[in-house]
């Protein structure tokens, strides 16, 4: 069975790509994300409780729809980057990358040697033993994205960015506001432009540039400005605010009854 990258096959056809963080551990939302159009999801393990035998479903479930399921790891090493592969990711993300040595240690875990050195597997990934063409197609269309959350990250991006193999640099954008001193303030000028140094980066290396936003409209302004890949908020998020909004206007059209 041949492996494709998703992620560069939908931007052959657009210019950006939507995605949402899944924190659920539950493969219906994500089922229900791919009927809605998404291109994109990112299995949390960094904040929910979230584990590989949950974690096969949702991927299952996003590949019903050709949903790019890329797992957000909690630690960089390479032991579990190398399980999460072998269950069928397309592709991995690893918070707080300060620097050019971890980006190259991450890539070192998703790639077979010899650019690499992941090891040889009987897991769902290569579809049970089906090596032949695998692990030349693993090394070419498998994603890597490393978090830029840092005010360190920021200032080594153009060493990071450089590393080649690296699919793009992801920002998190509320960590990186708490680093520079402007919680939460996304638009301070000292933050706007953190946000357009790393975007600057990875366009010059040809990579791709994300970042996560919590809004409709901040996801548009982010997509304006350039970036290609860009999440709006998260699966549990959305429903504690569509399921507020439904609830609370319910009592308001019938206060007083």
């Amino acid at each position: 069975m041949e492996m494709h990258n998703w992620i560069f096959e939908k931007l052959q056809k657009k210019t950006f790509l939507i995605g949402a963080f899944c924190a659920s551990c539950d493969a219906n939302l994500v089922e229900i994300l791919g009927l809605n159009g998404i291109d994109f999801v990112v299995l949390d393990m960094e904040h929910s409780p979230l584990d590989l035998e949950n974690m096969v479903h949702m991927i299952r479930a996003a590949e019903m729809y050709q949903v790019v399921p890329i797992v957000r790891v909690y630690t960089p090493e390479g032991k579990l980057i190398r399980r999460i592969l072998d269950i069928g990711a397309h592709g991995i993300m690893v918070p707080l990358v300060d620097s050019r040595e971890e980006t190259m240690e991450i890539l070192d875990a998703v790639k077979y040697p010899p650019l690499g050195k992941r090891g040889m597997n009987y897991g769902r990934g290569p579809r049970w033993g089906e090596y032949e063409n695998y692990v030349q197609q693993a090394n070419e269309a498998l994603s890597t994205f490393v978090q830029c959350e840092t005010a360190e990250g920021v200032r080594s991006i153009k060493e990071i960015t450089a590393v080649p193999g690296l699919t793009g640099v992801f920002i998190g954008s509320a960590d990186l506001s708490m680093s520079l001193g402007h919680p939460q303030d996304l638009h301070h000028p000292e933050v706007d432009g953190a946000f357009h140094r790393v975007l600057t980066a990875c366009k010059k290396q040809g990579i791709l540039a994300g970042i996560a936003t919590s809004s409709m409209q901040e996801a548009v302004l982010r997509i304006q400005e350039g970036f290609q890949i860009v999440t709006v908020m998260n699966d549990l998020v959305f429903f504690k605010q569509q399921s507020k909004r439904y609830f609370s206007g319910i009592a308001h059209e019938c206060a007083g009854m």
